[in-house]
C-alpha cells in the first residue's frame, strides 16, 4: 500500500474559468478532485474511460448522454466510457467533486482533450 496523499500537497491547475483540478494516478486508474466556482461550466466532452463522480460539496447539474440531472452532496453517478457529458454549477456555493476514471487516463479532461 502506498503512503497517504493529502490533497493539499497535490498541485492544482485551472482547466476552465473557475474550475481547478488535482490529479492522482495509479497503475490502472486516475482520481481527479475538481473544485468549481459558482456559475462555472465544464463543457461537454467524452473519453473512453468509465467515470464515477461523487459530489462532496454544493449542487451541480450533470448532462450525460443528453439527460440532465441535479446532484448534491453525497450523490454519485457512473458515466460509461465514450458517453458525452458536461456539468454546470447551480447556486452560489463552490462545488467539490471526486472523480475516478478507469482505465488510467493520462490526459485528464481540459482544453485540447475530448
Amino acid at each position: 500500500m502506498a503512503a497517504p496523499t493529502n490533497w493539499s500537497n497535490v498541485p492544482a491547475e485551472e482547466v476552465y474559468p473557475g474550475i481547478t483540478r488535482q490529479v492522482l494516478h495509479g497503475e490502472r486508474q486516475t482520481m481527479i478532485r475538481y473544485v468549481y466556482a459558482p456559475g462555472s461550466v465544464f463543457p461537454e466532452h467524452h473519453h473512453p474511460q468509465e467515470q464515477i463522480t461523487t459530489v462532496l460539496i454544493g449542487q451541480i447539474e450533470f448532462t450525460v448522454g443528453g439527460e440532465t440531472m441535479l446532484f448534491g452532496p453525497g450523490d454519485t453517478g457512473v458515466i460509461p466510457g465514450d458517453v458525452p457529458h458536461g456539468a454546470t454549477v447551480i447556486g452560489d456555493v463552490t462545488v467539490e467533486t471526486i472523480n475516478c476514471l478507469s482505465p488510467r487516463r493520462d490526459a485528464a479532461p481540459g482544453p485540447g482533450s475530448s
